[in-house]
């Protein structure tokens, strides 16, 4: 009802900051259960929330020589990340190419919550500005 495991990852919802200490607890218990243990160490803990209503969303791009990042928020809240690696063919591909690209992975991932409402896209290549413009 509030996790989602994918291979290696575990992901929990919440709705409050005590609800997903509780839902953390559950987890941990049946991993503890299962004898499957984690190592702190390497875990990465993001905290993310629901969108709520149609207020708008800001969207940061970033691409790598290695794949394309982005981060989308609403109301200064983290609401999901997306990341892939880049295929074969864009390792050729110019930097403001590949944030353009990364600009495009975004809006496709997330474009169920885009639709119709505000959207702010920041990227850090300056020569993508007349696009946004």
């Amino acid at each position: 009802m509030f996790m989602i495991v994918f291979i290696d990852d575990i992901l929990i919802y919440l709705r409050s900051e005590n609800e997903h200490i509780d839902h953390l607890r559950i987890v941990l218990q049946i991993l503890k259960k299962q004898q499957l243990f984690v190592k702190f160490s390497k875990c990465e803990f993001w905290v993310m929330t629901l969108p709520e209503g149609t207020d708008g969303f800001v969207v940061y791009c970033n691409a790598l020589r290695i794949g394309l990042g982005c981060v989308l928020m609403q109301n200064g809240k983290v609401i999901a990340y997306a990341s892939r690696q880049l295929k074969i063919h864009e390792k050729n591909y110019p930097t403001h190419d590949l944030e353009l690209a990364a600009v495009v992975f975004a809006l496709k991932v997330w474009r169920h919550y885009l639709y119709g409402v505000h959207v702010d896209v920041f990227t850090n290549h300056k020569s993508l500005q007349y696009v946004f413009n």
